[in-house]
């Protein structure tokens, strides 16, 4: 049952990516395009080897840090998207948003120097395990943060973008609270985890296949909602002033 379920996210993974192709969205989404393409590899690979087998852990550890990188860079692209027309604000989001991979990371290797009774494992994956949850969190709550930024300000942009990012938010939401699990409870719970976050990774893929396509990057809307005032000027004018006022900044 377990072995179906994980071949029905490569599957997923793998249908998602054609239908980005055939669409013509991987044009619009170029890092989530090959990201899902790293996925169905990646998973693939897995679920090959088989989770007992003694080279899955050599597989996971040498492939988990492209995944990192492949999920920094889809939020970088999203950020791009978002205020693609907003170049001065783009770019010092971009450089916040490594600065607070890389904090993040050494804390987390910081962290690891506490010493800790609640795993069993090796000092190598539970590296790992928290620089997951640190990924992660970091990565939410830059999400996050876009969210606000679109629910404070005027903004219009295509459904798909804001599917895009309110996927991703729940998604490294809940990978960032069940590696907190793993890191606290060790080996012991990673077959819950194991299964929870294929659950979790599952869930967002039907999300995108259902709610992403053409009609989507069409279709406008605002997160600002309706009932809050009206100073839509006032605030177009203010985020001109500071695009402006970081764009000098981000040339010197």
């Amino acid at each position: 049952m377990v072995r179906a379920f994980d071949w029905l996210l490569v599957a997923g993974t793998a249908i998602l990516s054609a239908r980005l192709f055939v669409t013509g969205l991987h044009r619009r989404y170029r890092i989530f395009f090959f990201y899902l393409i790293f996925a169905t590899l990646h998973l693939g690979a897995l679920d090959t080897v088989g989770a007992k087998s003694g080279a899955y852990e050599k597989v996971w550890v040498l492939t988990e840090p492209i995944e990192w990188l492949f999920f920094v860079l889809v939020v970088l692209e999203i950020y791009a998207l978002v205020l693609e027309n907003y170049r001065g604000l783009s770019t010092a989001g971009r450089w916040a948003l490594i600065a607070a991979v890389l904090v993040a990371l050494v804390a987390s290797g910081i962290s690891l120097m506490v010493p800790s009774q609640l795993t069993t494992q090796g000092q190598l994956m539970r590296y790992y395990y928290v620089a997951d949850r640190a990924v992660y969190f970091s990565l939410v709550v830059f999400l996050l943060s876009i969210l606000g930024f679109l629910m404070k300000y005027p903004i219009t942009l295509s459904r798909n973008i804001i599917v895009h990012s309110m996927v991703f938010s729940v998604y490294f939401l809940g990978n960032t609270v069940l590696y907190l699990l793993l890191s606290m409870r060790g080996k012991g719970s990673l077959d819950v985890v194991a299964e929870a976050c294929s659950a979790i990774t599952l869930a967002a893929v039907g999300a995108w296949l259902v709610l992403m396509n053409p009609a989507g990057e069409v279709r406008k809307v605002s997160l600002r909602p309706q009932w809050m005032p009206g100073r839509e000027e006032e605030l177009v004018s203010q985020l001109n002033h500071l695009n402006a006022a970081l764009l000098r900044v981000t040339r010197k």
